[in-house]
């Protein structure tokens, strides 16, 4: 999306530019799995938006930190009680 909008610009294909940026950074990437999917339906979570929802729910399904500059999701680490 950053790179549609022209606010990250480079050379080489998205996917390719992720992949690099994950193997650099030492980044696992998750898969999104039915569980988790259903995990960011629940009603305990304040975010609207279903990708921060996804986000979250990874985070609290594979019992991660979540570092975010977003308010909503830093209460995070009180909503792996429920699981």
């Amino acid at each position: 999306m950053l790179m549609r909008a022209g606010r990250l610009r480079n050379n080489i294909p998205a996917a390719q530019y992720m992949n690099d940026l994950a193997l650099v950074l030492s980044l696992a990437v998750l898969p999104i799995i039915p569980e988790i999917t259903m995990l960011s339906q629940q009603n305990f979570f304040l975010h609207k938006d279903p990708a921060d929802r996804l986000i979250t729910a990874t985070a609290i399904y594979h019992k991660a930190p979540l570092i975010s500059a977003d308010k909503k999701l830093q209460t995070v680490e009180l909503w792996t009680v429920i699981r």
